[in-house]
């Protein structure tokens, strides 16, 4: 418990440390050194995961981390999870997977703006006779070039809002522990479902997980039209898919750790005592393993009380 504990009080002042010497330390601590989406890299995406602007954004992010982190690893009744290199190796991890799952989602706006293009490429095709005389004297679609030029200058004029609002989705900085946050929110769901280590979410935490998640699910941008109004009518500049991503691959992560307990470790039930029954309070396992611990100490003294008189009996 206590390199769990040291694990999260260590990235919470490092937090604190980088939000209180950004100014002293700009050269290397500046905004612009921190990520943002097809201009990012490793040192940018680690800045970023403790960067933060304003105190009640640090405070909210830490309060948010230390609750999760305390669930996963410091209450957890396996010594396997108050590891110091495994909270802060889950810190980097989601932070960065969160990133990725950005990237991913960005690409794939890319994909539905270029099959929207094609598809108004092939609508605005030429069928005149005198192209396709064209095309069969040239040997290749060269009709096409001048209708292709023409399309993509219509969609790029008629969607200019969109094509903005990409741009700006791609060109902001992104800055914060959200995603960290969101990744042990993920990791929190799956170990309640799947490790015995750890105890059940209560009604109370489902509810404000669910709503966090369905907040930020109506507020992601996940089509292009949904660009739009995230950019131009929403209130602040939380990044919802951020969050989203965050959450998925804190899932992913999880289920990755716990997969690999099992495997590497062999089964649950070869470590007797080592964890908590699933959907136990902290409280009641501690009696059970109390009420465990007094039983083999009785036994012991009843063995040993009749190995006793059995050499007295034998002794007379």
């Amino acid at each position: 418990m206590d390199r769990a504990k040291s694990g999260l009080t260590f990235l919470i002042l490092i937090n604190v440390l980088v939000h209180l010497f950004r100014n002293d330390f700009r050269h290397h601590l500046h905004l612009h050194k921190t990520y943002r989406i097809n201009d990012g890299n490793l040192s940018s995406m680690l800045l970023s995961i403790i960067y933060h602007m304003d105190p009640t954004h640090l405070l909210v992010n830490m309060l948010s981390l230390n609750r999760y982190g305390s669930e996963i690893f410091v209450h957890s009744s396996s010594r396997r999870w108050h590891s110091f290199f495994l909270v802060v190796a889950s810190y980097i991890i989601c932070g960065i997977g969160a990133f990725a799952g950005v990237e991913l989602l960005s690409q794939y706006h890319e994909y539905q703006w270029e099959q929207r293009l094609q598809d108004a490429r092939w609508s605005n095709r030429c069928n005149h006779w005198l192209c396709h005389s064209i095309n069969d004297a040239v040997g290749r679609d060269f009709s096409s070039i001048f209708t292709n030029v023409w399309s993509d200058w219509k969609t790029s004029f008629r969607f200019a809002d969109i094509k903005l609002s990409m741009f700006y989705y791609r060109s902001i900085h992104r800055i914060g522990a959200s995603g960290v946050v969101y990744g042990w929110m993920g990791m929190r769901l799956i170990t309640s479902w799947m490790s015995p280590h750890h105890s059940r979410l209560n009604g109370i935490d489902y509810f404000f997980l669910i709503m966090a998640v369905a907040h930020d699910l109506s507020k992601s941008p996940l089509s292009l039209e949904d660009f739009k109004v995230a950019t131009f009518f929403e209130e602040g500049s939380v990044d919802h898919s951020v969050h989203l991503m965050g959450f998925v691959f804190g899932m992913v992560w999880a289920m990755l750790l716990i997969t690999w307990e099992k495997v590497s470790f062999g089964s649950i039930g070869r470590w007797r005592g080592g964890g908590r029954r699933l959907g136990a309070t902290w409280e009641e396992e501690q009696q059970r393993q109390q009420r465990e611990q007094q039983r083999r100490q009785q036994s012991r003294l009843i063995n040993v009380e009749e190995r006793n008189g059995t050499r007295q009996r034998t002794t007379l």
